[in-house]
């Protein structure tokens, strides 16, 4: 009985520590700005309202009733209508108390509209998709509004309404249009959050393939048009979202028609003859070309643009000239406008974030480990104090572009791909910086794997890692012993066999970095399967992360020394000791994060078959 419920125990704990895995998904992002997508025009709802005054009057029939007229009956009867289920006995009573206030005879132009107003909106309210009737009368009386009313207030509100209208009958381009011009119309009394909102509704986060087949209807203004373009070149690469839903990655591929954007424009090139005209322009210009995997024409319009047009500051601008040079692998040219972007008062936390992981990719292309590291450990450091980087990009709408905030690029740097050299140099220029302690911490790990073991220790002692430096101190005293130059033979031997057990007794704390690495590293070294990489650069992540994995593990380097022993000692008992070890040492390591399985199996089946030899 004892036995079953052991079993249904670990059956049970193992059932749960599956579903929270399954539950709770970790970024596993990491080079994301070896990625085309990364490089894409940043996400925009293309909502741009300046300092525009808005009114916050009480919408037609909302406001309190203080008498007893047809008109309060009217405002008071309109605020009970439900919700929902707004039934024809309903309708007929409120068209009844609406024809006695429309017949009262001393109200005045405001009355009267509101009157008119109450009239379309209850059309409103009883139409639907499904029953378009009463949508229609609603949309006549709407589109006659603004002939006959007087009170600016409810004009606006009307153009709202209308709106809605052909939101709901489909007609989605002059929905859109509509609340474009509300949010910078003077004097609306329509909220930014709702026109907002009302946007998001209608055009989703691109507009979709019904923005593309009308695109040419929006080139009545420059205001509709620039809003058209921005929206319909949103990069798509909300993978995390689509991966839930069953469907394929998307790829860049899927972009809207390059050519029929440039015709427009260059058609319409009178809509933008103003100074700032021009400049949006350009930047639409700019992002058609980046959305339609032209870098080169990218950068060709940007270098229309004169060096002292204001606009070449706009993060938007920084963002597309630096993804133009990186895509043309002009990498040198890309940093300029990053380090802009990332200093540049304009910058959203997003295009910061953004910049700061750009520039991780162009000190990569560049061989510069010091500068890397410094914008890696910015990242991180901002994005465990601003809990609005969250770690899955399912929700691309919200967010200006995507960056890895796995943190695996800084600990691969850390642990493996910067130089030790790298790692001293960054100490000696940014040791003020936050979340330094890492970069000494990894500098200390590195030092322990060189068998630099004294060093690492004074490392560990000054950032107060107690248990690691005293563990330290311990292995350069055996590793000195080890290496002693005037042991005799059985001595030196002995003295390897200790330091090899010691090692093996302590795995995970000699050369594994516990700072960086939690029980997830198998899943940031795909160096093998990363095909962003070029070939030269894919071979050397491959001998990165084999050097990596070799080095931290603990068990392989005490097997290393111990079959030296067996292979110096024969059939002695420290032989046949460091042996038996050996085998040990083999079977504790896990295959699956070490690989060498059949390495690991062919040392422990020739060790086994000397030890009974």
């Amino acid at each position: 009985m004892t036995i079953l419920v052991r079993i249904a125990a670990w059956s049970f704990l193992s059932f749960f520590g599956l579903s929270l895995v399954l539950a709770c998904a970790f970024d596993n992002t990491l080079r994301e700005y070896l990625s085309l997508q990364f490089w894409l025009p940043m996400a925009t709802r293309a909502v741009h309202t300046g300092t525009v005054e808005r009114s916050s009057t009480p919408f037609a029939g909302m406001e309190k009733a203080q008498s007893d007229s047809p008109l309060a009956k009217l405002q008071a009867a309109y605020q009970t209508i439900p919700a929902d289920d707004f039934v024809p006995t309903e309708a007929a009573e409120l068209q009844r108390t609406l024809a006695a206030a429309r017949s009262q005879k001393n109200l005045t132009s405001r009355e009267r509209d509101q009157v008119r107003l109450i009239d379309a909106k209850i059309d409103l309210r009883a139409g639907s998709v499904e029953n378009a009737g009463p949508l229609l009368s609603a949309k006549k009386k709407l589109t006659e509004f603004p002939k006959v009313a007087e009170t600016s207030e409810y004009l606006s509100e009307a153009r709202g309404w209308l709106a809605r209208v052909y939101f709901l009958l489909g007609e989605h381009t002059a929905a859109g249009k509509i609340y474009l011009d509300e949010l910078n119309r003077t004097g609306s009394n329509l909220s930014t959050e709702t026109l907002a909102t009302s946007l998001k509704m209608n055009y989703g986060y691109d507009g979709g393939l019904e923005l593309v087949a009308h695109l040419d209807e929006y080139f009545d203004t420059a205001e509709h048009a620039a809003f058209a373009i921005q929206l319909v070149t949103n990069p798509r690469w909300d993978w995390s979202f689509r991966y839930h839903q069953g469907e394929p990655d998307p790829i860049v591929a899927s972009s809207p028609p390059y050519g029929l954007i440039q015709s427009l424009l260059e058609k319409h090139r009178d809509l933008f003859r103003s100074k700032e005209g021009a400049g949006a322009l350009a930047l639409l210009g700019m992002r058609t070309a980046l959305r339609a995997g032209d870098p080169a024409g990218a950068t060709r319009i940007a270098a229309k643009i004169p060096t002292n047009a204001a606009f070449r500051g706009d993060p938007d601008f920084l963002w597309m000239s630096a993804s133009a040079h990186f895509l043309s692998r002009d990498y040198d040219g890309a940093k300029r406008p990053l380090l802009r972007l990332f200093r540049s008062p304009r910058s959203s936390d997003d295009e910061k974030a953004a910049a700061a992981y750009a520039l991780c990719g162009v000190y990569r292309k560049t061989g510069n480990s010091v500068e890397q590291i410094r914008f890696a450990l910015w990242l991180r450091t901002e994005a465990r104090r601003d809990v609005r980087y969250i770690s899955s990009p399912g929700i691309i709408e919200d967010r200006s572009i995507y960056w890895a905030t796995s943190g695996w690029d800084l600990n691969l740097l850390l642990d493996a791909e910067a130089p030790i050299a790298a790692l001293r140099t960054f100490l000696e220029r940014h040791s003020r910086m936050p979340d330094v302690r890492l970069v000494r911490y990894g500098l200390a790990v590195r030092l322990a794997r060189a068998n630099q073991y004294e060093e690492a220790a004074r490392i560990y002692a000054a950032l107060n890692a107690r248990v690691r430096a005293s563990r330290m101190r311990e292995v350069a005293a055996l590793y000195k012993r080890a290496h002693a130059a005037d042991l005799p033979l059985n001595e030196h031997q002995e003295a390897t066999y200790n330091f090899a057990r010691f090692i093996s007794a302590h795995p995970d704390g000699v050369y594994f970095n516990d700072e960086l690495w939690g029980g997830l590293q198998r899943y940031a070294l795909f160096g093998s399967r990363d095909g962003r990489m070029t070939r030269a650069e894919h071979l050397k992540q491959i001998a990165f992360e084999r050097k990596l994995k070799d080095e931290q593990e603990e068990r392989w380097r005490a097997y290393l020394l111990l079959r030296e022993v067996v292979a110096q000692a024969g059939k002695a008992d420290l032989g046949r000791k460091a042996a038996v070890l050996a085998i040990r040492c083999l079977r504790g390591i896990s295959s699956e994060r070490f690989e060498r399985a059949n390495e690991i199996r062919a040392a422990d089946i020739q060790l086994s078959r000397w030890l009974r030899s």
